[in-house]
């Protein structure tokens, strides 16, 4: 037998992680990603608003092709590996199964370097169409390397460092996003800039496999043949993974293939701006949600009864967060895009508030399905992915001949829509719930969608420059939404508020904690 064979009978009583150091590495994990929400955020933000100035618009929707292609194409060609390597291996680590893990870790690095490298590198080749030199770049550090070496970024969550992770996630979202600056100002082209960020990424792997313990690290650098999985793992991994791609299809920005083909490349970059902008906003409400989603994800097992109230809970937090993104931010930064931007990306703005909807619709539902898989109901999940995947390719074709980018608009936020509408309607079946109570826990984020449109409306003809719209919106947003909440009673309760005070890190607790007070309602 060889050191990496799971059947080793001289791994003795391997350490198994403890009830207690799962929970104390989940709640460092939970505090270290809402850092990196924070930290990687205006980041992201300078670094979109110098790559869209220095390309402009029809090389920015360019690059957004390329990256979007990249991930989905990934995703398509990997078959599940990713998702299958996480759940087995987490669960053999945490039992101590330590030669087990290695053995997954070496024969899923040879899945990638036999089937899942190649397959990409010959879509790459077919659809990408960049310079030579550039698809050498991209076929070296976007595929064969990672190949090679991304078992390592597996590993970290494997061994539960999702603090860890997270702190790695920053250093990597500062050198992708420093690349992609520097080959856009360099060079000025699309396929430079999408280079710059393959580069980037394919060296982050090398801080990864020095992040991970000696053992995981031998097994990552010697590839195996693909054979010997763990019984169960492809049945588990193929529907999951092809549930995932689904779901990237339906949710993400997907739009701008149909874009690329139906349409200019105006279009796709006018598009691809206020998506990634409506992402950018709505990323700290996903992250301040996020501390309420492990506490639910037991209750199926221990106790069924607060599943209901729970329930009521997250949709409460998400679409109050969803809310005051919607009715604070989104007009604010709507004003400034052809400020910041240039007066090419002038038609972004409108765009950025109806994708702003779609986004926070997605927000609301992702806790949903959390309840979802906690009843097992994958084959649910994977008909909502669907059935939305539908309605979004059916409407882009149908409307972006006529309608451009804002056909591709109304084709995500209908797949948002649909997704949320198929998964609440059964959770709202399963916990013996009305309409009327689903209806009170979104109050927040449904208020905050028309108080968004006329605070960008009234402020966009007020005679006064850029930034004094944008301060006169947002402020006119945070005041008519906190009355409308008071004036319903609903929004957070001290309960709610209480929660997700206590996940967050303790430098920002006391301001959050004010700042909520004015959406948690007094009969709470």
């Amino acid at each position: 037998m060889t050191d990496n064979d799971p059947d080793r009978p001289s791994d003795p009583a391997p350490a198994r992680s403890s009830k207690v150091d799962l929970q104390d590495r989940a709640i460092r994990g939970v505090s270290w990603t809402l850092v990196h929400t924070v930290v990687s955020l205006p980041l992201a933000f300078v670094a979109n608003l110098v790559t869209a100035r220095v390309l402009g618009v029809s090389d920015y929707g360019r690059l957004a092709f390329l990256m979007t292609f990249m991930d989905v194409a990934g995703g398509i060609v990997s078959l599940g590996l990713g998702i299958g390597l996480l759940q087995f291996g987490a669960r053999a680590h945490a039992a101590g199964r330590f030669g087990e893990v290695q053995h997954l870790l070496s024969v899923s690095q040879g899945f990638r370097l036999l089937v899942v490298a190649p397959l990409l590198s010959v879509a790459v080749v077919l659809v990408a169409h960049v310079e030579f030199q550039l698809l050498v770049v991209a076929l070296l550090f976007g595929i064969w390397i990672p190949a090679a070496l991304d078992g390592a970024l597996f590993c970290v969550t494997i061994e539960g460092r999702s603090d860890l992770a997270a702190k790695v996630a920053i250093l990597r979202n500062v050198v992708m996003q420093a690349a992609v600056i520097a080959a856009a100002a360099t060079f000025a082209t699309a396929d430079a800039a999408w280079s710059g960020r393959l580069i980037a990424d394919g060296l982050m792997m090398f801080v990864y496999l020095s992040c991970i313990s000696p053992r995981y690290r031998s097994a990552v650098l010697r590839a195996r043949l693909p054979r010997g999985f763990p019984p169960g793992f492809w049945r588990f991994a193929l529907p999951a993974g092809f549930a995932a791609v689904v779901g990237t299809l339906a949710l993400s920005r997907t739009e701008v293939f149909f874009l690329s083909w139906l349409s200019d490349p105006a279009s796709v970059g006018v598009f691809a701006l206020a998506f990634g902008l409506a992402t950018h906003v709505f990323a700290p409400a996903d992250a301040l949600v996020g501390p309420l989603v492990p506490a639910v994800s037991g209750l199926n097992e221990v106790d069924r009864v607060a599943l209901a109230p729970a329930f009521e809970r997250v949709l409460r937090a998400s679409a109050t967060a969803s809310g005051m993104a919607c009715s604070v931010i989104l007009p604010a930064l709507a004003l400034l895009v052809p400020f910041l931007y240039g007066a090419e990306f002038h038609s972004a703005a409108p765009m950025l508030l109806a994708l702003g909807f779609a986004a926070a619709v997605l927000v609301i539902g992702g806790p949903v399905s959390v309840f979802t898989l906690g009843r097992l109901s994958g084959r649910l999940l994977m008909t909502a992915n669907l059935v939305a995947l539908a309605v979004d390719v059916t409407l882009a074709i149908g409307l972006i001949p006529f309608w451009g980018a804002w056909g591709a608009v109304v084709a995500n936020a209908a797949g948002a829509l649909t997704r949320f509408g198929i998964l609440a309607a059964s959770e709202m079946r399963a916990l013996a719930l009305n309409s009327r109570t689903l209806v009170r826990q979104v109050v927040p984020a449904l208020a905050a969608i028309p108080i968004a449109f006329a605070v960008y409306l009234v402020a966009d003809r007020v005679g006064a420059p850029p930034v004094a719209q944008s301060v006169l919106a947002g402020a006119a947003g945070w005041v008519l939404l906190t009355m409308v909440l008071k004036a319903s009673r609903t929004g957070l309760t001290s309960g709610d508020r209480m929660v997700i005070v206590r996940a967050l890190p303790g430098p920002v607790r006391r301001t959050a904690q004010v700042g909520l007070w004015f959406v948690t309602r007094q009969d709470g």
